[in-house]
Order: structure tokens, then sequence, then C-alpha cells
């Protein structure tokens, strides 16, 4: 996938529609420093311009493969152009994550909103919760955001708990201690 010329094709539309969005997922992840490989390049975009966001991506030749208030994902014929998925916010959350953003270099020197790191984790929490297999890989994940400076440990915690995943959360936290001794 050709992260570079997704992320400015879908930035470009977002622009000139004056769509509030974000980069989230993996490819945030890496925007914050740690590296992995991810397949996929995941918005956070506002939900009042779901439809639009859906109409644009099969205008230019994504199909989309799913498609409810929450989320859609599109995949292209073109592996190069590869899956887009999007996560579409209101009301409080939507006006908090897209507080909490901040500008960052997300692919090769491409400068762009990035979701906070709590909210990356926050995300990633939900994931598991939905799919436990996701639990080593989004771990790794959560691990490394609690390394950053600044990050509100506490409220990914309460976060986690709200989620009936405490136990998950102190591991990885433990993880994390470990791996600073």
């Amino acid at each position: 996938m050709q992260f570079t010329k997704v992320l400015t094709t879908f930035a470009g539309f977002f622009e000139r529609e004056g769509i509030r969005w974000a980069i989230a997922g993996g490819v945030a992840v890496g925007a914050w420093g740690y590296e992995r490989g991810t397949q996929d390049m995941d918005f956070v975009i506002s939900g009042e311009d779901r439809e639009k966001v859906t109409a644009f991506a099969e205008s230019i030749g994504y199909e989309t493969i799913h498609a409810s208030e929450s989320f859609s994902n599109h995949e292209h014929p073109m592996e190069a152009f590869g899956r887009v998925d999007a996560i579409y916010v209101n009301g409080r959350t939507a006006e908090d994550m897209f507080a909490a953003a901040t500008t960052r270099t997300a692919v090769g020197d491409v400068i762009a909103p990035v979701i906070s790191a709590e909210h990356i984790a926050m995300m990633k929490a939900f994931a598991i919760k939905t799919d436990p297999d996701r639990r080593y890989r989004d771990g790794r994940d959560i691990e490394f955001l609690l390394t950053l400076p600044g990050i509100n440990r506490e409220a990914v915690r309460n976060y986690f708990a709200r989620l009936g995943l405490l136990e998950l959360f102190d591991d990885i936290d433990s993880a994390r201690n470990r791996l600073r001794l």
C-alpha cells in the first residue's frame, strides 16, 4: 500500500470539504514513534460527514465492504491503494478527540492531524474488547503508548476499567514497567 498517496488523496478531500479528521490506528501509533507493520489507513472522521466520505471513497475506486453509523471499511482493487477504514465520531467524543489531536509527521514527510496517544490506547482497548484475538498486537501498541511522556495513564486506565478490562491494563502496564527497568 502506498500510504503517502492514500493519505494525501484523502487529506486533500477532507480539506476541500471542510471535514474534521485525524489519523488513527497503526499509522497513528507510528506517528507517535512506534514503527510496526500495518495493512490499512485508519481515519477518525466527524460522523456528520459519513455519507460524503463513503461517496468519495467509491468515486476513486474503493468498494465499501462494510458501513454502519460508526464505521466503514473500503477496499481498493489496486494493491497500491489498499484498505481504508473510517471511524465516525459524534458529540462529546468528537469534540474531545479532535481537540486533543496534534499535528505530527504521519507517513514519510506528510504532516497531518493524529489522534492523541490516550485516544489511540482507548480505541485499541475497545478493539480488544470486541475481538480478543487483537490482544497481543494492540497490547504492544498500548504498552508503547504508555511510555510516552505526559500521557494521561489514569484516563486510559479508567477507560479500560469501564470496558471491564482492568486486569488487561494492569498486565500491559506491568510489562511496560519491566521494559523500563
